[in-house]
């Protein structure tokens, strides 16, 4: 069964510029131009448009079993009378099954899904995906729930081959940064390119596996200009060559730390991802490094840009 406990870090992010800086004293970057301002109602925005672009729609009866395929790939099969209304009766008639593929850094960035989760000796580690999903299922406008003992079948594409350490991880339903936990039971296995696994739990689920964190570890910090800070500015870090992406949650004014939630090992290859929103345009910066014994990074300016040209640069992270 699903695990009921989560940590949801109520924080929209973080900022990233295309210049940056090491050094041992924090200062701060330039002020910002005083007639404009970075806007957390425009990012939170931002990320709830770009959640409800990936939805997709499908119906199914609920009395029979029924077998759905999204864009990216993703089959689901559902067993005849796996639903029942809030006050527990068993569900008929059409049920609407909604779901969401992330399977890319460049999604998770979009739709503010990075991969952290509870560790289990403590704190948050970053996990590698091999894919995101949100499945709900509703019936005239009311969701419905998976009844008790009821599970269905997900198989997964994996194109670059199966890993046996992969795990089930269950987020919940809040629109806020989703902190992921591991499932206390699961079934998953892989075979060629492809996972399957029984899911016993709608919502936010992840197919993932604890990242090895092996050698000395730090904390992070970064700095980003005045004006800046976890509310309009959101602050990604992505793996380089790794399917897997951390957010910097805690802010001291425009100062962005890993503490007290987790460290990285020193000598990782990273990006760091800025994003902002002003006047409903995105400000970006996406700056290159590699992890130091207590990482200071100096992004002293967000650039200007479009959404479609934001993701081709997020397409393009290692």
């Amino acid at each position: 069964m699903k695990k009921t406990k989560f940590l949801m870090i109520a924080m929209l992010g973080v900022t990233l510029a295309t210049v940056s800086c090491k050094k041992d004293d924090p200062t701060t970057g330039p002020n910002p131009d005083p007639t404009v301002s970075p806007s957390a109602q425009a990012l939170g925005s931002f990320f709830a448009n770009n959640t409800n672009n990936e939805k997709q729609q499908f119906t199914i009866d609920a009395t029979s079993p029924g077998s759905i395929t999204g864009s990216k790939g993703t089959v689901i099969n559902f067993s005849s009378n796996s639903f029942e209304t809030q006050s527990g009766v068993v569900a008929t008639g059409s049920v609407d099954i909604e779901l969401i593929e992330i399977f890319s850094k460049s999604e998770m960035i979009l739709l503010n899904k990075p991969t952290m989760a509870n560790h289990p000796s403590g704190g948050l580690a970053p996990l590698i995906s091999g894919g995101q999903f949100k499945i709900t299922a509703s019936q005239n406008g009311e969701e419905l729930n998976l009844r008790n003992g009821f599970n269905y079948l997900v198989t997964v594409p994996a194109p670059n081959g199966v890993d046996p350490a992969m795990d089930i991880f269950y987020g919940n339903n809040d629109t806020d940064t989703v902190i992921w936990d591991q499932a206390d039971s699961a079934l998953i296995w892989g075979q060629g390119n492809e996972y399957n696994a029984y899911f016993d739990s709608l919502d936010w689920i992840n197919l993932d596996y604890f990242m090895n964190q092996g050698g000395q570890q730090t904390t992070i910090q970064v700095e980003v200009p005045q004006g800046f800070n976890n509310q309009n500015c959101a602050l990604f870090i992505s793996f380089d060559g790794l399917n897997s992406l951390a957010m910097l949650y805690n802010a001291t004014n425009n100062v962005f730390t890993s503490a007290p939630f987790y460290t990285l090992p020193v000598g990782m290859d990273v990006h760091f991802v800025a994003l902002s929103l002003i006047n409903n345009e995105p400000h970006v910066a996406i700056v290159q490094t590699q992890i130091t014994n207590n990482h200071y990074e100096v992004i002293q300016q967000l650039n200007q840009t479009t959404d479609s040209q934001f993701a081709t640069d997020l397409s393009n992270l290692p």
